[in-house]
């Protein structure tokens, strides 16, 4: 009784070992399916691309490190590596907004870089320009 236990189960995984092999070969007749490279964003999809202005940009994802004052890190190590006149980064005349938009999105040292869809290329024009707008605007306090 025992044997014939042993060969029914042992029947029963030849038999299931055998299925796989059959479904492989289904469905490697079957033609690949072709790859995605990029989201397909449909119509009715409910995405609406924004165009938010360059403080909103700022004050969004650039203040927290960059804002004055030695609480914000980005502010705090610009002033150690390039001197207290270059750690400000809206009171920077220094620089210009094709070297902004590159560092912003490829990121430098410990600043992350920010993807399109954190802020699309609209936006990262407005980000530039109002950083280059407050530098320009700024007077340090002892011409005032």
């Amino acid at each position: 009784m025992k044997k014939r236990i042993v060969i029914a189960l042992s029947l029963l995984a030849l038999t299931a070992c055998d299925q796989p092999a059959k479904e492989v070969e289904a469905t490697a007749s079957k033609a690949p399916e072709p790859i995605v490279t990029a989201p397909v964003i449909k119509e009715d999809s409910g995405y609406v691309a924004t165009n938010r202005t360059g403080k909103v940009i700022f004050n969004l994802h650039c203040a927290g490190c960059h804002d004055p004052g030695n609480a914000h890190a980005a502010t705090k190590q610009l002033a150690i590596v390039r001197g207290k006149d270059l750690a400000v980064i809206r009171q920077r005349k220094d620089l210009v907004p094709a070297y902004i938009k590159y560092i912003v999105r490829d990121g430098l040292l410990e600043m992350p870089p920010f993807r399109p869809t954190d802020i699309n290329t609209s936006e990262l024009d407005n980000l530039a320009n109002y950083i280059v707008e407050s530098a320009n605007a700024y007077t340090p306090e002892e011409n005032k």
